[in-house]
Order: C-alpha cells, then sequence, then structure tokens
C-alpha cells in the first residue's frame, strides 16, 4: 500500500486515513517503511505509533485469534493515520479457509471452572461477510468508549 504524503493542514482537515478497527482474519503482517500506523497498547492507555524497523514485521492479532483462545489472545486495535511524509506498507492478510468453524478452543473454555465460551460460532466466510455487511452499513469496527473490537466480539446467535 502507498500513503502519499499530504501537507499538515490537509493531513489534519482529514483527520483520519483509516479508522480504528480490528482485523478479521486470524494475524496479518505488516511492515512500513516510515510511521503512520498507530496501536491502542495492552494498557487500552491511548494511541502509539508502530515500530518502524527495516527488515522485520509487526505482527497483529486477528478476531479469529482473539475467538479461538476465548479472548486470552484479544485481536489488536490500529488505524493509519494521515502524515506529510510519503509511506509505504507490505501488509498480509493470514485467515483460515472459509468453512473453517470459529469458536473458542477446549482449552481455553471450562464451563464448569467459571470459564465459559465468550463467543459465539462462526464461520470464517459467515464472519468475514457479516463484517463487511456490517462496515457498509456504517456500524463501525471499533468501540472506544468500550475499548472492544465490534467485530471479534459479534455475537452470532443474537436475534
Amino acid at each position: 500500500l502507498s500513503y502519499p504524503a499530504m501537507e499538515e493542514s490537509e493531513a489534519q482537515k482529514a483527520n483520519m486515513g483509516i479508522s480504528a478497527h480490528t482485523d478479521f482474519e486470524a494475524f496479518t503482517l505488516m511492515h512500513q517503511d516510515a510511521p503512520g500506523l498507530q496501536f491502542i497498547p495492552m494498557s487500552g492507555e491511548g494511541w502509539i505509533d508502530a515500530p518502524v524497523r527495516p527488515g522485520e514485521f509487526v505482527v497483529i492479532v486477528g478476531d479469529v485469534l482473539e475467538r479461538f483462545t476465548n479472548g486470552v489472545l484479544k485481536a489488536t486495535p490500529h488505524r493509519v493515520v494521515l502524515t506529510p511524509h510519503h509511506r509505504q506498507s507490505i501488509i498480509r492478510f493470514n485467515a483460515v479457509a472459509a468453512d473453517t468453524l470459529i469458536a473458542p478452543l477446549p482449552k481455553f473454555v471450562d464451563e464448569d471452572g467459571g470459564n465459559p465460551a465468550r463467543y459465539s460460532p462462526v464461520t470464517m466466510r459467515t464472519h468475514m461477510e457479516t463484517t463487511m455487511r456490517n462496515l457498509e452499513q456504517g456500524l463501525g469496527a471499533w468501540d472506544d468508549d468500550e475499548k472492544v473490537s465490534l467485530t471479534a466480539t459479534y455475537n452470532y446467535t443474537a436475534p
């Protein structure tokens, strides 16, 4: 992906390149040649710049890993801010097959011990299609007040 340089005044008016979200796949590999990608750290406090390190990729946890691990791993909230400098990034999204059932794995669930499944089962295809449809309808992907991914935590059993 290539992000053109913008005048500082243009970047401030436009406000955001890509709004806050989590990736609906399992994980994403990302490399960037200049700052522009930001994360919310595990503390949940504010946005921080993703590292720019030649020859290294950043691993971004996606919705599928959050759901498989019953929330032990959290999907990484991130956004792209507009910058006054040109920026390029390499993105590799990694998912599972479309018919794979995504549900908390048994290792991460103990119904009798007080750790029930927190995520409804869904296929990869349905998760992807629902996420895209919800985004097209303007429902958003990140709840900034609750600090939670709306796509990772979507309830597929609700009416």
